[in-house]
């Protein structure tokens, strides 16, 4: 199996994970689905990225998308999507920063950017028909 498989696989997972435990009321806090869509997010966006050959430059979300876009033509409200997605995120600091809970609505909305980066990525890149 390729690596980029690999990547996608684990992020569809994640995904999965997310939508179900979203149609039993929401068992997890919104801080595990916060952390959950980062690692979806994460594994999908590798995942474009590895299959062309390359590796990320950077972690961040929209760090990747903008290395995808210099080889892809992507929707561009998946950029601010992924600014709305980092204003929760506490990045490594000497001083200790209170991160901010997202509300139900905020997780709803970073939930429809992972489905909407997946459909993408399905229908634009053809991860899904290659790696069945």
């Amino acid at each position: 199996m390729e690596t980029w498989i690999g990547y996608y696989e684990e992020a569809a997972a994640y995904y999965k994970t997310i939508v179900g435990a979203r149609r039993k009321n929401r068992p997890f806090g919104n801080l595990v689905y916060y952390n959950m869509v980062g690692l979806s997010l994460e594994g999908f966006l590798t995942a474009v990225i590895a299959k062309d050959n390359d590796l990320p430059e950077h972690s961040s979300i929209s760090s990747m998308l903008r290395m995808i876009k210099k080889k892809y033509e992507v929707p561009e409200y998946f950029t601010d999507e992924s600014r709305f997605f980092n204003r929760f995120m506490n990045f490594c600091s000497l001083e200790v920063l209170e991160m901010k809970e997202p509300t139900d609505e905020e997780i709803d909305r970073m939930i429809k950017f992972v489905e909407d980066l997946k459909n993408w990525i399905d229908k634009s890149i053809g991860v899904l028909e290659e790696s069945c």
